[in-house]
């Protein structure tokens, strides 16, 4: 069971006027709005009494739409303290709620045939409102997390709850997160838009979720305790488990995209490296030869024709004869390495990295894989992921039409690759890969902030958006490799925006932030917008000198945070903890956001001794 929390902003009204609907807020990406022929308000629940039903028309829904769906029904719940019945057949002599492709939805006009791809169209007709989205058919296909979907339906539901009945999701609902004005009647006037992606792949990594300790480990760092109050409570005991498979679609995380990496595939020779591969000395060839002359098991030589053929032959099995590969899906075979450079010595590899380094040896070998696969299965995909000391793209390698790409940015997260000095120019990496392919890509990232650094309060939403901007043209769209509860804490403000700017990046962070601090934060918004702005500034002027990975030193670390900084933060932070005293649920909130702060004032002062 899933237990929420409501917000610290409450709106109380007798009513939702028709009037008061505001299709397109500042907080939210613009939407598409059509003429709408005039017809009476739909009254949803008039005077904390239910009018309306919801039918689902979708008999075999998504994962992504059965929750939603509970989330429809949950979210007026707490809006206007009723709950709305689910019904098997419309009934026509009281309003609708009607989510889905349908034979009423057809007849008020919606083809959900020409809608694109995870495009949705909420419409209203007397006592109906149609929330319906795309039923294009994708390419069967599956990565390792989750299956590629067409959730525009999904998305209507997320949209209307957004828009329509005003709520928001800022971080996992479990610890806080979500914003709910309650009103004692939901009437919804006539209305007709639409709206969809810029970027169809839209994931957060990891989407299972965390346990909450006692003390969160950060990183390197020490275990940190949370402040007291921090972590909400469920029936007085303490959260203790986040599940981010019942956040993440409520934010639109989601994939229509049927091309993507099954990472460090193909793997596992390893294991298998006593009892099988060691012993057949004529396959040795396809392993790195090191410099001592023995082979590395972890990863392949991409010289080898052994190699090449050990890839066709999975290629084969799923393909041809039905069977199971985990370097292949339905739609396309993965080029993956382990997670190690490609440093292979044998005789073919170094004269190849002699020429044009690895990104050369990994480029050659990905040509010679998209040829046959073209041959042989022209209707099939190569995806290479190129990574870690092979990023570049080759010059003088060209691919047949079958190639993906996703390129991942090791060493540089996010938050240090673009500074003030480059983030507004293209990314000539990504601009390479594209042209190789001759189509968008997909990116590999990472929100995290690397290890070493961290009790820093670091948030660079600017970033992103230009990013974004500067490059849409060759972004399809991003994998965003999380992995601490961090990122949906300290830095939830930036990585809520990331969120929402892959659906459409347009979208500005000023009104979403003060929107999200508002309604969090209460009598304390200002203060602690502030206290974020001065975090942007100084995290976002200049280079300060910062590497690629590891820790801040001591120099740009007192560049960006003098002791007249961190004063200036402390005293935003103890103001807002002040004007919040007799609002817990909004301290909690705030305490969430900042648990690493006192850890920072520690952090800095001690480098102020330095100095």
């Amino acid at each position: 069971m899933t237990h929420y929390y409501r917000p610290i902003l409450l709106l109380l009204a007798s009513a939702l006027p028709a009037a008061a609907v505001e299709l397109n807020p500042s907080d939210l990406p613009a939407v598409t709005i059509s003429k709408v022929a005039e017809h009476a308000p739909i009254g949803i629940v008039r005077d904390g009494k239910a009018k309306a039903v919801i039918y689902l028309a979708d008999p075999k829904p998504s994962a992504n739409l059965k929750r939603l769906m509970e989330e429809l029904v949950d979210a007026i719940r707490l809006t206007t303290g009723v709950t709305l019945k689910r019904v098997d057949q419309m009934p026509a002599d009281r309003p609708v709620i009607v989510v889905g492709d349908c034979e009423a939805s057809r007849k008020a006009g919606i083809d959900a045939t020409k809608l694109p791809v995870e495009g949705f169209v909420i419409k209203t007709v007397p006592n109906r409102i149609y929330l319906v989205g795309s039923a294009k058919p994708l390419p069967a296909g599956s990565n390792q997390w989750a299956t590629f979907l067409n959730d525009g339906t999904a998305w209507a539901v997320s949209d209307f709850l957004e828009r329509i009945v005003d709520v928001r999701w800022y971080w996992p609902t479990a610890l806080g997160g979500r914003a709910i004005r309650p009103v004692k009647s939901l009437i919804v006037p006539p209305l007709h838009y639409r709206d969809q992606p810029v970027f169809r792949m839209r994931t957060f990594h990891p989407v299972e979720g965390w346990a909450i300790p006692a003390k969160a480990v950060h990183w390197a760092k020490e275990p940190l305790p949370f402040a007291p109050g921090a972590i909400p409570k469920i029936d007085g005991q303490p959260v203790t488990r986040v599940d981010m498979t019942e956040f993440l679609p409520l934010i639109r995380n989601g994939n229509s995209f049927p091309y993507m990496t099954k990472p460090h595939q193909p793997s596992g020779f390893h294991r298998d490296w006593d009892r099988k591969w060691s012993k057949r000395p004529d396959d040795l060839e396809m392993f790195q030869l090191r410099k001592d002359g023995t082979r590395y098991p972890k990863m392949l030589c991409y010289s080898s024709d052994k190699t090449l053929k050990y890839l066709l032959d999975g290629c084969a099995a799923v393909w041809d004869r039905g069977e199971g590969r985990a370097f292949v899906t339905a739609t396309c075979v993965t080029v993956s390495p382990n997670d190690h450079p490609i440093s292979c010595h044998c005789g073919p590899c170094a004269k190849t990295r002699e020429k044009g380094g690895s990104p050369l040896i990994m480029g050659l070998f990905v040509k010679r894989l998209c040829e046959a696969v073209a041959k042989r299965w022209p209707d099939k995909k190569v995806i290479y992921l190129p990574y870690w000391n092979y990023q570049g793209c080759p010059e003088g390698v060209d691919y047949p039409d079958n190639l993906e790409i996703q390129l991942c940015r090791t060493g540089r997260p996010m938050p240090l690759r673009f500074h003030v000095k480059h983030r507004l120019e293209p990314d000539t990496h990504l601009i390479h890969w594209s042209t190789k392919a001759r189509r968008p890509i997909q990116t590999w990232d990472y929100p995290e902030r690397g290890p070493g650094w961290v009790h820093a309060p670091i948030q660079y939403p600017s970033f992103v958006r230009d990013y974004y901007r500067t490059n849409r043209k060759y972004v399809v769209g991003s994998f965003l490799n999380g992995g601490r509860l961090a990122d949906w804490t300290t830095s939830a403000p930036t990585t809520y925006y990331w969120m929402r700017l892959l659906w459409n990046p347009d979208l500005e962070w000023e009104p979403v932030v003060d929107q999200m601090f508002k309604r969090l934060y209460g009598n304390a918004a200002g203060t602690a917008l502030k206290l974020f702005e001065l975090q942007v500034h100084r995290w976002e002027m200049g280079d300060g000198g910062i590497p690629d990975q590891g820790r801040i030193k001591d120099k740009p670390y007192l560049i960006k945070w003098p002791p007249e900084v961190v004063a200036e933060m402390t005293a935003l932070r103890d103001k807002a903890l002040a004007q919040l005293a007799d609002d817990p649920a909004g301290r909690q909130r705030f305490l969430y956001w900042t648990w690493t702060f006192d850890e920072f004032v520690k952090e800095a002062e001690a480098r102020q001794k330095l100095r």
